[in-house]
């Protein structure tokens, strides 16, 4: 397992959010923390959500007893405690075990409920890139999430009532949080994407009112890229296999690839090369 105690380079830690159920978020953290571990990044997936989504999604070659329950109870824990190895070379996960919602309740009892995760998170080294995977909807486990990130992405579907949630919840919990950056936090800047768009109508008209949003309300914080993540059954499929939707179909290889690049322009060297297996 890795020494959480060897000095090495902070890893880059994306927060995959928003309050708006059922936005992918679990499908687009595996497939972005899969890329990254077969481009090479050793990266760590971490479930927050009480509904272990991304802890479900790849076989495990390691399976640790413990997980997100124990991480953020247990300031001292052995990573072999806490860590499970997936299939896939590179890629570790803390697996979501809090069924009940315990962690919510002992986070909010606590004087260092919120910023908690931040320091934690300053202890797992030798990876590249972490990647935090959230519930969806306003919780303490997601403000604690935003606020140890150094990206917040989110994944927006195109569809009226979902980008008014969007707009509602996620943006306005980014705005109640700016109140930590009195206390030395600064908040991650928030990169959004447009995911599931297909060819409609009423899709296109969203998206041109969200893009009109976010440039005329909105500074240079928070960003919809110019990027949309398409509606096909190939993510659905490959989550059925445990597999990256890029390993299903690779008609979805630049997809993902480019998605990694925009928001991890920093590895996009390592993105350029092959995988194994390729």
């Amino acid at each position: 397992m890795n020494d959480i105690q060897s000095p090495i380079q902070k890893p880059f830690v994306i927060t995959v959010a928003s309050t708006k159920g059922g936005s992918a978020k679990s499908t687009n953290a595996a497939n972005i923390g899969a890329f990254c571990a077969e481009h090479g990044l050793k990266t760590l997936l971490i479930d927050t959500d009480t509904q272990p989504t991304l802890s479900a999604y790849f076989a495990l070659d390691y399976m640790a007893p413990g997980g997100i329950h124990e991480f953020l109870a247990y300031q001292d824990v052995d990573p072999s405690h806490i860590i499970s190895k997936t299939a896939i070379s590179n890629l570790d996960l803390i697996q979501s075990n809090d069924p009940t919602n315990n962690v919510s309740q002992m986070l909010r009892n606590a004087p260092d409920g919120a910023i908690r995760f931040s320091f934690l998170l300053k202890k797992l080294q030798g990876y590249d890139v972490i990647i935090v995977d959230t519930r969806g909807t306003r919780d303490i486990t997601v403000d604690m999430s935003v606020l140890a990130a150094d990206l917040l992405f989110c994944p927006i579907l195109p569809h009226t009532l979902s980008a008014k949630e969007f707009i509602r919840g996620t943006i306005g919990m980014y705005q109640e949080l700016q109140t930590f950056e009195a206390f030395g936090f600064k908040l991650p800047p928030l990169k959004a994407v447009a995911n599931c768009v297909d060819h409609t109508n009423d899709v296109k008209f969203v998206l041109q009112h969200l893009y009109q949003l976010f440039e005329q309300n909105f500074g240079q914080d928070k960003t919809l890229l110019d990027f949309h993540i398409p509606n096909k059954v190939a993510y659905r499929e490959a989550a059925t296999y445990s597999l990256p939707v890029y390993r299903h179909s690779k008609a979805e290889y630049e997809v993902i690839k480019s998605l990694c690049s925009l928001l991890l322009p920093q590895f996009v060297t390592h993105f350029g090369q092959g995988f194994k297996g390729e």
